[in-house]
């Protein structure tokens, strides 16, 4: 379920006030709002954080180091992976001054059902467990802390899980620890993906902007 398609249109309408935009564009970005017509999605950005163009990801990813003893095949992985739909960070990495700094981020992945079909599960709940299992794989010591009990967003039923992981990156000389907050749902044949990342043990605190950012039903819609 979601928000009828009128309400969402509405609200879109609403959040784009200002932006010239192309009627027929499915992708829109005005302050901090994202809004995906095509996909039926609308969201708020933390205050001050910025969106980071797609085509600026391949860079990011490529000096991100995965799991141990898949170098060889890491172009692969990521290539299987995809990009995410959406990327908002507090800090910009190419700017000098957060060199070797951990960003908070938030990114969304949206994956087609029929792209999984084949994995064999009877379950949302079965495929999650199955998208940890291979996290761990990428991601060194990753595990899952904290499960949450089922919620509603939109009329939209949400899992939401805290997991910790090392990242290791070209520019940071030690693996460093990063906390995880993982928000999934299903609807209308996709998989909705919100990932909350920081790093305490940094001081890149985030906790306040997660919660702000799923706290209310108007930080991102999904219509029928």
């Amino acid at each position: 379920m979601g928000i009828g398609r009128r309400e969402f249109l509405r609200l879109t309408s609403i959040a784009l006030v200002g932006l010239a935009t192309d009627p027929l564009k499915a992708v829109a970005v005005n302050d901090n709002v994202y809004v995906n017509k095509k996909l039926g999605i609308l969201f708020h950005k933390p205050q001050n954080w910025g969106f980071v163009a797609i085509k600026d990801f391949g860079k990011i990813k490529s000096e991100q180091i995965i799991g141990e003893g898949l170098e060889d095949i890491a172009e692969e992985i990521w290539q299987e992976l995809g990009d995410p739909i959406c990327i908002a960070t507090k800090y910009y990495q190419d700017q000098p001054e957060y060199k070797g700094i951990f960003s908070p981020t938030i990114t969304l992945n949206i994956t087609p059902k029929e792209k999984l079909e084949d994995l064999g599960y009877e379950t949302f709940e079965e495929l999650m467990e199955m998208s940890a299992f291979g996290t761990s794989i990428i991601l060194k010591d990753f595990q899952v802390t904290k499960k949450y009990d089922p919620y509603l967003i939109s009329n939209c039923k949400f899992y939401e899980y805290d997991a910790e992981y090392l990242f290791e990156h070209t520019e940071i000389d030690e693996p460093l620890k990063v906390e995880l907050k993982v928000l999934k749902t299903e609807h209308n044949g996709f998989y909705y993906d919100f990932n909350c990342h920081q790093s305490k043990i940094q001081g890149q605190f985030a906790d306040k902007e997660f919660e702000e950012f799923k706290k209310t039903r108007s930080k991102y819609l999904l219509y029928e």
